[in-house]
């Protein structure tokens, strides 16, 4: 049985606790299928031939992709997440230095940088990590492995920030390259929708030999997956609208161990449902079925003896059906 708390608030300005996280921006599209010994697979989107790009440090390789600051919106953040793989590494990550900067606009075609560097190992920075999470790169059409193929294992790089960031509303684009121990070049998996459908719309860039040019795989357009977030602890103050339509939040913390807190936002009082899936769409928790009261809300959820791997949860509401995905590592 699943443990379920729920947890309400009538305000309109949340304050973070110190034992909570503001995630900004969630944007992470994996897992597609089941793959070995149950694991999650992220199958190639059809017909496109690569597993990801390259951000090797060693040969002045970086990735970008663009991410939004809303209107009227500060972001004030200590981590980034992006996602890196080398080929044959095993499940301990090789991935051992990252550089990240952020542009105020496309890299190569106008944008500057405002923050970052190309030296600082921003993985040498104490509370940052890398690790398996949980994910392997496949291709089915591949003739080595299939939906079974283990040698792409896919890590994540949290990468603590110290000082803080804060960005204002505008358009920006985060840039990385990465460096291992592996002999392989490290890169970055793109993102790749449920049903192998590459997102509509996506505008990565790659730096290759001292030019930056959009990335298109087999005539498709490239997205990469990234997460910047506040971690627990660092003061910031969310505001909410009670006018705008039901919002539902990443969870936090995400990545999580066992149990992670949903918030969501009803700006009427009406029938709410919010379920929980794996990435097969098959139901695995029902949170909330029934009538809920106006305002913001927070669901603690125990994921109990679920396997490690990418879930999604989704709030169904009169007016709105959303869903955002999670990722449980035991």
């Amino acid at each position: 049985m699943k443990n379920i708390l729920l947890i309400l608030f009538a305000c309109t300005i949340v304050s973070i606790s110190a034992f909570s996280q503001t995630v900004y921006l969630a944007d992470t599209a994996f897992a597609t299928d089941m793959g070995y010994g149950g694991a999650e697979a992220s199958c190639l989107a059809a017909h496109m031939a690569y597993f990801g790009w390259q951000a090797n440090r060693a040969q002045n390789t970086w990735l970008a992709d663009v991410f939004t600051v809303p209107a009227d919106s500060t972001w004030h953040f200590d981590t980034i997440i992006i996602y890196g793989v080398q080929h044959n590494s095993g499940l301990t990550s090789t991935l051992l230095d990252c550089n990240l900067q952020i542009y105020d606009g496309p890299p190569g075609l106008g944008g500057s940088v405002i923050w970052g560097d190309t030296v600082t190992n921003r993985l040498g920075v104490p509370g940052s990590s890398t690790g398996f999470t949980g994910i392997y790169k496949v291709d089915t059409f591949s003739s080595i492995g299939g939906l079974d193929r283990t040698t792409e294992p896919v890590m994540y790089v949290k990468c603590y920030i110290s000082p803080a960031i804060t960005l204002t509303s505008g358009v920006y684009w985060l840039s990385w390259s990465l460096a291992g121990t592996a002999v392989s070049h490290p890169y970055s998996p793109n993102k790749v929708l449920l049903g192998r459908i590459n997102p509509p719309g996506q505008q990565a860039r790659q730096l290759y030999n001292g030019v930056w040019y959009y990335i298109v795989d087999s005539g498709k357009s490239v997205g990469m997956n990234m997460i910047i977030k506040a971690s627990a602890g660092l003061e910031s103050v969310a505001t909410i609208n009670r006018n705008q339509s039901s919002v539902l939040s990443q969870n936090v913390p995400n990545p999580f161990t066992g149990t992670t807190s949903i918030p969501f936002y009803l700006p009427v009082e009406g029938y709410t449902r919010l379920c929980v899936y794996n990435v097969v769409g098959q139901l695995v928790a029902t949170l909330i079925d029934g009538n809920m009261s106006t305002g913001k809300h927070e669901m603690i959820y125990n994921a109990g003896d679920l396997p490690d791997g990418v879930y999604y949860y989704q709030l169904s509401t009169n007016t709105v059906n959303v869903s955002m995905q999670m990722l449980l590592i035991k």
